[in-house]
């Protein structure tokens, strides 16, 4: 049986409301959402142009294939249930004013919208399956799994990586933890902790803004570059290396 046909694991993270780069990502890879599995490590909105477009695609995706589209919310989806909750407004400093302008002219109505925001704020913590773990920014090894508190969305690398590569596989039962969070050149690998976050829309240098979908059934990932539009495929990386 070939791979195609037993279906591969991709994961995207800190997307940015950059549609039209995940949906390039998607292309290049073959994504085929009756047998890939694909898995979203949080950030879909915010800083980009077409946050609404993201969560709608992802959302209807998610409907049609529950069993193969796992999407895991992260700190900007934090940061927007603030705002809605009237706890603060640092959610329209950090892309929410250009979140918001997505929403109004993409959503039909207030109806439509609300159901797309609530769907966002339900998004867990945290994801599993036999092979790996998926958060956002990381976890605390000391804490069980699926209890962790809310403040893992905004772990910094420093503190994650600061735990050493035995404890992160004793605590998830020998398996690596997906991430994104921490915006890096390459996709970066210490054989627990797999960082696929290549800053899409963090703000710096713009021909190093990229968004990369990883292939983590098949050892490659495309990189598509958010300024120009291109796309590039590279290798996964081995274990303490970038690629």
């Amino acid at each position: 049986m070939s791979q195609k046909t037993e279906g591969r694991k991709l994961f995207v993270t800190d997307i940015h409301g950059e549609y039209r780069g995940l949906i390039e990502l998607l292309r290049e890879m073959d994504y085929d959402a009756f047998t890939d599995r694909l898995i979203v490590g949080g950030d879909l909105i915010d800083r980009g142009p077409d946050s609404a477009l993201v969560v709608r695609y992802l959302r209807t995706l998610q409907r049609m294939h529950p069993q193969r589209v796992t999407v895991v919310t992260g700190n900007h989806e934090e940061m927007l249930r603030w705002y809605l909750e009237d706890r603060s407004n640092m959610w329209l400093l950090h892309g929410g004013a250009e979140a918001l302008a997505s929403f109004d002219r993409t959503f039909e109505d207030e109806t439509e919208s609300r159901e797309h925001l609530d769907w966002l704020l339900t998004l867990p913590m945290v994801a599993e399956d036999d092979e790996f773990v998926y958060t956002h920014a990381g976890f605390v090894p000391g804490d069980p799994l699926h209890e962790q508190s809310r403040d893992i969305l905004w772990l910094p690398e420093r503190e994650f990586y600061a735990y050493d590569r035995g404890t992160i596989l004793e605590a998830t039962g020998g398996r690596p933890v997906v991430h994104g969070h921490t915006p890096c050149e390459f996709v970066c690998f210490d054989g627990a902790r797999l960082n696929c976050d290549l800053g899409s829309h963090t703000y710096g240098i713009e021909e190093l803004r990229a968004l990369a979908l990883v292939d983590l059934t098949g050892g490659e990932y495309a990189v598509y570059f958010c300024g120009s539009g291109r796309v590039e495929r590279r290798r996964m990386p081995e274990i303490g290396g970038k690629a």
